[in-house]
């Protein structure tokens, strides 16, 4: 993403008001808490921890992975299953360089699917399966939705994938323009999730490390909208030249 004006108004596109980015601020700190707290919980409460899980998973064998990639991407088509919580828990299980792979081919796939069921189908079928409040947070990522804006989007993915890979498959934007955009603009993100699962499992102070610079990845584009200022017009007198 390119500092400075072309930052701004690339964000400015995405029109998020100050109230929905306080919002927004509260539940990726709200999500964030919670995952601390599960994690203190597995540590110190739960019968079963991170290693017993891995081996359960292990266990599957060849379809251990296939069934990771199935279900995430089956959770972005039957949305809103949140899918947030899914690469973290496979980065503990399958270790952080195989999650990766395993999480890209699940939204790879997810996002195709979304993509060509809006595409094929349209609007109309997503009213008919979709909650209405999904329906309108599609509506509202296709009116603006734009390459600089799924760049955007992918990359600080504090709204559903599954929203705007719906929205997408809505406009005119090409399938493989959508998809070199998903895949580069969604690493930074599942390459700090996969650090901090994988932390959880073996490292803890990576883990923690993970997890303060992902906070700051999400937090930083509305922490911009939250305390931006809104220019307002002045009003110009015009003045008469003098005779």
């Amino acid at each position: 993403m390119r500092a400075g004006g072309g930052a701004a108004s690339m964000m400015a596109a995405m029109e998020l008001t100050r109230r929905q980015a306080i919002l927004l601020i509260g539940v990726v700190l709200v999500a964030m808490g919670l995952l601390v707290a599960t994690d203190q919980a597995i540590e110190r409460v739960s019968p079963w921890d991170y290693q017993d899980f891995a081996n359960w998973m292990e266990g599957m064998g060849f379809w251990g992975p296939l069934a990771y990639i199935a279900g995430y991407a089956v959770s972005m088509v039957l949305a809103p299953i949140p899918t947030a919580p899914a690469p973290l828990a496979a980065a503990t299980v399958f270790g952080g360089v195989a999650a990766f792979f395993y999480t890209m081919a699940g939204l790879v796939i997810g996002a195709s699917l979304c993509f060509w069921i809006a595409r094929r189908w349209g609007r109309p079928t997503l009213q008919r399966f979709l909650p209405a409040k999904f329906v309108a947070e599609v509506d509202r990522a296709a009116a603006q939705l734009g390459v600089r804006v799924l760049f955007l989007l992918r990359l600080f993915p504090v709204f559903g994938v599954d929203a705007v890979s719906y929205g997408a498959g809505i406009t005119p934007i090409r399938y493989l323009t959508f998809m070199g955009v998903t895949v580069i603009a969604s690493t930074p993100t599942l390459v700090l999730v996969s650090v901090v699962g994988q932390g959880l499992r073996e490292n803890r102070l990576l883990a923690a490390i993970g997890l303060v610079a992902l906070t700051a990845f999400l937090l930083g584009p509305l922490l911009y909208f939250a305390l931006r200022r809104r220019r307002t017009k002045r009003s110009v007198r015009v003045v008469p030249p003098i005779e």
